[in-house]
């Protein structure tokens, strides 16, 4: 009697992670989540509440270059699309 193996992929697929597309979703979702409660897109937001734009897209006094909100999540997201 041997004992089966139970993978990563097995776990992934239980879960109904079984498609990249899943998994992207679930990742950018729970990264995007992650980073709102703590604290990270502050800098992205301007006072009445309204999205800075990025800076290397758009030009200007306002925006921002390091931090905004949609990068980083959405990185993350491609990535788990991409590698897993």
């Amino acid at each position: 009697m041997s004992v089966e193996e139970f993978t990563t992929k097995d776990a992934l697929v239980k879960l109904g992670l079984g498609k990249p597309s899943a998994r992207c979703f679930v990742a950018g979702v729970t990264s995007a989540a992650i980073l709102y409660f703590a604290g990270y897109p502050h800098e992205a937001f301007r006072e009445d509440g309204t999205m800075r734009p990025f800076a290397p897209l758009t030009p200007g006094p306002d925006g921002v270059k390091a931090k905004h909100f949609l990068v980083l999540p959405l990185s993350i997201a491609a990535c788990a699309y991409f590698f897993t």
